[in-house]
């Protein structure tokens, strides 16, 4: 049975007195009870560690071994009980690395990737009609964005794809969540995700597909070994300056406002990157989604940002911020001296990583 309708409408509608319903809300109600009781766990037992607490340690480590009983019978009671929750529960079950790995995996990462889907039948045809096939794998591919580089990245995913039947919806949905959560994050492994869903769907789901192929074709523009596109704005004195004046230089392009967070906390280690490097040819080009040029000033002061500024004072409708696509801050995009896109979101230790190996050779 298919049924079709305006989402908007759908979306908002209820079904009442459905058993199977409710079994789904309790479901979700004891998901929630299980995520608030591991990340308490987690952080008591983290505070035990700090503080060498050796009892307490020993009394976190068996609460993170009851909470692991509880999924696994959450699990063993939906086997027998009803298949459609049991899948559900399947992509919602991942046990403690701290008293699960003994000694499998190097680190936590490599637990994570290896274990998040180890209860899922990927051969049950039932996952093809289950929503949460898309959610689990867009949270999967969400948690890794942020921690595996994107060649590395697209190899996990691909790995993960290809347990599911080929040509299968289940595999659809898989790879459909994967790119949600790619896409959101502009990540470098988002074409590549793009065209194997194109290569792999096309032909099947023409409607859905066509929709991610027009969102990838926006990403290319800005995929690694693109050339930037350029702009031009007012700094502070009102003096035009444009990206491509820049070309001959290593340069950061920096989104940021003086009202946000992470952006100011990561000003210092910028700072620090841009003495180290702006003799030898590196640029810095913030562009700042303030709208009040008098807290944009004060902050480029009070942060000693002395690389260049600009911004039109439009916030999130800035130009120069829609053009690059950019929906959430601090964001980066560094070029190459002729204005090629090097690398996207570098931050921290990555940043300064890269500037290093950049620099140690002269291009």
């Amino acid at each position: 049975m298919t049924i079709t309708g305006t989402c908007g409408r759908m979306k908002s509608g209820k079904t009442t007195d459905s058993p199977i319903n409710q079994r789904y809300q309790d479901l979700k109600l004891k998901f929630q009870e299980n995520n608030r009781d591991f990340k308490s766990t987690m952080t008591a037992y983290q505070r035990a560690v700090g503080s060498k607490d050796s009892t307490s340690i020993e009394q976190q480590r068996e609460a993170m071994v009851e909470l692991d009983d509880r999924k696994r019978a959450l699990l063993e009671k939906t086997k027998t009980e009803d298949p459609l929750l049991h899948r559900v529960v399947t992509l919602n079950t991942y046990l403690n690395f701290i008293n699960e790995n003994k000694g499998r995996f190097q680190n936590e990462l490599d637990y994570f990737v290896n274990t998040y889907f180890q209860f899922v039948d990927f051969k049950d045809e039932g996952y093809g009609d289950l929503p949460w096939t898309y959610e689990g794998n867009r949270n999967f591919a969400n948690t890794l964005t942020g921690a595996v580089p994107g060649e590395q990245l697209a190899d996990i995913l691909g790995a993960i794809y290809n347990s599911w039947p080929e040509g299968s919806r289940a595999k659809f949905f898989a790879m459909s969540g994967g790119f949600a959560a790619l896409a959101q994050k502009k990540h470098p492994a988002t074409v590549k995700l793009a065209d194997a869903i194109e290569t792999q769907y096309e032909a099947v789901y023409p409607g859905q597909v066509a929709q991610i192929s027009a969102q990838a074709a926006t990403l290319r523009t800005f995929a690694v070994g693109a050339e930037a596109p350029l702009f031009a704005g007012p700094n502070p004195e009102g003096e035009e300056i444009s990206l491509e004046s820049l070309r001959g230089k290593v340069v950061l392009i920096d989104f940021w406002a003086s009202w946000c967070g992470p952006c100011r906390r990561e000003n210092p280690n910028v700072v620090k990157l841009y003495e180290a490097y702006k003799d030898k040819g590196f640029e810095i080009l913030a562009v700042s989604l303030d709208k009040t040029k008098d807290r944009w000033v004060k902050a480029i002061a009070d942060d000693n940002l002395t690389w260049l500024h600009i911004s039109d004072l439009k916030g999130w409708r800035s130009q120069y911020a829609q053009q690059y696509g950019v929906s959430s801050i601090p964001q980066t995009v560094l070029l190459d001296r002729e204005g090629k896109i090097l690398a996207r979101n570098l931050r921290g230790k990555s940043l300064e990583d890269k500037l290093e190996d950049i620099f140690s050779v002269k291009k």
